[in-house]
């Protein structure tokens, strides 16, 4: 019987360390888990820093038509994603976004039948050149948020379904 060769066994290590790390991505994931809190810390993260198509794919249906797509008829989350990246280029926090870091915090306060409900504290921490422009957006408010996000259980998975921002 003849002997595998250098390329075919570098091949099948090459294999298993991508299988191993596949494996490894799936089990950080499975452990951070999709809760109603993770589910609304990524939501809020997705938000704050421009991910459009993650926060449109972790909100309901009624969520995204109602709120997101404002009205407009998206065909689906990359069409809203790419509107809404468009758009963005007018919002006076895009010069500044790079050097934020965003910061959330979350709490579960109940969770029944499929419905919970998360507070949350949306921090944004400048480290850039122009703290005093940064400043000026808040107008003396602090850069931060704070809030509700009410979730429901969709297909088995938790869904945004309102945001209150207080």
């Amino acid at each position: 019987m003849r002997r595998p060769g250098r390329r075919t066994v570098l091949g099948v290590v090459a294999l298993v360390v991508l299988a191993l790390a596949g494996g490894v991505v799936a089990l950080v994931l499975a452990l951070r888990g999709s809760g109603p809190e993770a589910v609304a810390e990524d939501y809020l993260r997705a938000q704050w820093s421009g991910d459009w198509r993650a926060e449109c794919d972790l909100a309901t249906l009624e969520w995204r038509d109602a709120e997101l797509y404002g009205g407009h008829p998206f065909a689906d989350c990359a069409a809203y994603a790419d509107a809404a990246k468009e758009a963005s280029t007018d919002n006076p926090f895009l010069p500044y976004a790079d050097d934020t870091d965003v910061e959330v915090t979350v709490q579960a306060l109940n969770e029944e039948d499929g419905r919970a409900r998360v507070e949350y504290v949306v921090e944004l921490r400048y480290h850039g050149e122009d703290q005093s422009g940064f400043d000026e957006l808040w107008q003396g408010g602090g850069a931060y948020d704070r809030g509700t996000v009410e979730l429901v259980e969709v297909d088995g998975d938790w869904r945004v379904a309102g945001v209150d921002a207080g």
